[in-house]
């Protein structure tokens, strides 16, 4: 008689364009019995202002944490899991934890996708009921020792990935090329360095899609180049693939040497131009799989060669699809991993 597969709780956060969702969406159709707790979804319901969430999220958080704690084991116990994947679990104390490993006797798993010790990241409850979770993922290489060094010693490294739901190839039509085209496109959130550099690239064909970039206000006298809107799963693969060279940088804040758009663009059949580390260098092959830079004169430079070798330029994005597509890169060969620790 075949083994039965374990019930899987997880809380996060449920749009599509989160890995969660794949995540949950792989489970229950592979069979297993899965359930999800959409953080997100219960703040809205017991808060609907966004500008109140905002406030007590900066001000208040012990308001928050008893609320969404409450949800968590309201619904974890109801449930009955054998395995609980909390996934940035800012907002689920050490005590709700301990409430549901006595309640359920279920293993308890923590992924996280940010710099563990990052300020900007982590806050206190977190760094609490990090030493009460049974294993511990982070997509950070360097924090395994830090927290080993910190008394937690049970921590993976584990990848970011791509969400096969979202990130895939397209053909975009003329219409899709006029409105999500350029020569370079840079997708992310507005940082002062990523700023600082694509200030300096004025002189390309240039768009900018992403959070918080009205910071930079008219972009060097030219409209049109910020978007003032994020992108994701289809459209973000339409920006990807309407686009010569899709840019990739990394988060100093963060100490990145990685990020989700490292898999992304190459998953969606678009040429990588990104930052180069050693990281990003084990997943893909530079100048045959992807491309990088280590400065502004030589991110200018590649530009350059590329916008003119047109050839080059795809045989390298369909190496580098044809690499995601055959290694372990997506969100859910990362979510097969972790269920790979249960029950050692």
């Amino acid at each position: 008689m075949p083994k039965a597969l374990p019930r899987v709780f997880i809380h996060g956060h449920f749009a599509p364009q989160n890995f969660e969702f794949c995540w949950l969406d792989w489970l229950q159709r592979n069979s297993h019995p899965a359930q999800g707790l959409d953080q997100g979804a219960l703040l809205e319901r017991y808060i609907p202002s966004p500008l109140l969430r905002r406030v007590l999220w900066h001000g208040f958080q012990r308001s928050l944490v008893a609320l969404v704690s409450r949800g968590f084991i309201r619904q974890a116990v109801a449930f009955q899991p054998h395995l609980v994947i909390v996934v940035s679990g800012h907002l689920v104390s050490s005590a709700a934890l301990q409430t549901v490993r006595e309640r359920t006797g279920a293993v308890l798993f923590h992924f996280y996708g940010e710099d563990f010790f990052n300020p900007l990241n982590t806050n206190r409850t977190l760094r609490e009921s990090a030493h009460h979770y049974d294993h511990l993922f982070t997509t950070k290489s360097f924090n395994v020792q830090e927290m080993a060094d910190a008394g937690i010693r049970n921590a993976t490294y584990l990848p970011h990935g791509y969400r096969p739901n979202c990130h895939y190839p397209l053909e975009p039509s003329q219409a899709e090329r006029d409105e999500y085209g350029s020569d370079l496109t840079f997708i992310g959130t507005w940082e002062a360095d990523r700023a600082s550099t694509l200030a300096q690239l004025t002189e390309f064909d240039l768009r900018i899609w992403g959070a918080d970039w009205e910071r930079a206000g008219r972009w060097q006298g030219r409209s049109g180049v910020v978007q003032k809107r994020a992108v994701y799963c289809g459209e973000m693969s339409k920006v990807f693939n309407a686009s010569k060279i899709n840019l990739a940088f990394l988060r100093k804040a963060n100490r990145d040497l990685h990020t989700s758009r490292t898999f992304e663009i190459p998953a969606c059949g678009g040429f990588q131009l990104s930052e180069r580390t050693g990281e990003v260098l084990g997943f893909f092959e530079e100048g045959k799989e992807i491309e990088c830079f280590g400065s502004v004169e030589e991110l200018r430079d590649k530009v350059n060669y590329y916008l003119r070798h047109e050839t080059l330029r795809k045989q390298i994005a369909s190496a580098g699809l044809a690499r995601a597509r055959n290694s372990p890169y997506s969100y859910t060969d990362r979510l097969q991993t972790i269920l790979g620790y249960f029950g050692r």
